[in-house]
């Protein structure tokens, strides 16, 4: 595929943040090329040389332009990532929670390969159990990638003996161990307990409507995908989200990531963790 012009560059831009809100800036030249050859797999993109043509493929063939998405997408996670999350939702959130309400849903945006909701899902068991709670717990977990969210609902991972996990969290209790390498490494699965908790399903973060109800979630996490849409797109998407938080619920964002201009709905607790005191 030829995108060795600016012009080309510029048509795969357009349309990349037109389907997806995505935005890549002129330094990503080099990434999108990488990024566009790794489409050459597919048989659906042979005789495709130009940006243009590839435009044209993907809009008469929706498993072309899942599959353009999807090559776009990236997906850097990790178990307990950014920890100081999940220990506030332990020892802050669950057990109020726990105390005033038989049911509880929280939903995962942007879940990629889905490390971030089991480990959600975990921690959700582990307070059940040190709190002595019976409560109902529901995740929900979406991601714009095909490929990544059915990754996810496999739930086999490899999980390295150096990744720095909480100190309460026993990974034998939630996931199989399937193979373990001679450095330590292993290949672990999801067990039953955290897949039925879950539900993954494809979302595209830029559609306008999302598919919940007014103050459904008791907690969101939205962490490390707002840094991929321009501060204008950034806001919508908050917007949206936290119309679909209750009053009082968590909302959970990334390091890197900003509320903007949506201070006055929130309470801010610090690292990245606020209360939505209005809609």
């Amino acid at each position: 595929m030829v995108i060795d012009t600016n012009k080309a560059f510029k048509e795969i831009q357009t349309y990349l943040h037109t389907l997806t809100g995505i935005y890549l800036d002129s330094s990503k030249h080099t990434m999108m090329k990488n990024r566009l050859d790794s489409l050459k797999q597919f048989p659906v993109f042979d005789n495709i040389t130009t940006a243009s043509e590839l435009i044209a493929l993907a809009n008469r063939n929706p498993q072309a332009r899942q599959l353009f998405i999807n090559a776009f997408t990236t997906n850097q996670t990790d178990f307990f990532r950014e920890k100081v999350h999940f220990q506030d939702m332990l020892d802050r959130v669950l057990p109020a929670l726990f105390k005033n309400q038989f049911n509880i849903k929280i939903y995962c945006a942007a879940s990629s390969t889905g490390e971030e909701p089991y480990s959600i899902a975990a921690t959700v068991l582990y307070a059940c159990e040190v709190y002595n709670s019976s409560c109902d717990v529901e995740i929900y977990a979406s991601d714009i990638d095909t490929k990544v969210l059915q990754d996810a609902k496999d739930g086999v991972f490899t999980l390295s003996p150096t990744l720095s996990l909480p100190t309460w969290i026993n990974m034998d209790k939630y996931f199989d161990t399937l193979q373990v390498f001679a450095n330590g490494t292993k290949t672990i699965r999801a067990k039953s307990t955290l897949k039925k908790m879950i539900k993954f399903f494809q979302l595209n973060l830029h559609d306008t409507t999302y598919p919940f109800r007014q103050d459904e979630f008791d907690i969101i996490f939205c962490r490390n995908v707002l840094i991929y849409f321009q501060p204008k797109e950034q806001e919508a998407i908050l917007q949206r989200l936290l119309r679909t938080l209750k009053p009082n619920g968590t909302l959970y964002i990334g390091h890197a990531d900003d509320i903007l201009g949506l201070k006055d709905k929130v309470e801010r607790l610090g690292n990245k963790t606020y209360i939505k005191i209005r809609d």
